[in-house]
């Protein structure tokens, strides 16, 4: 499960794009956060 204040951050990150005009760095960093997400997921996986 994705811990809240991680979610809290990346929404804060998102919305600060959005208001800047900077839809290119929403792409990215929503690609870098899924990325993080799949890889813990994974790893949680492999530990049980």
């Amino acid at each position: 499960m994705v811990d809240e204040e991680k979610y809290i951050t990346f929404l804060k990150r998102i919305v600060s794009c959005i208001s800047h005009g900077d839809y290119y760095s929403v792409k990215e960093l929503s690609q870098l956060e899924l990325e993080k997400i799949k890889k813990e997921v994974k790893e949680n996986k492999s530990l049980r």
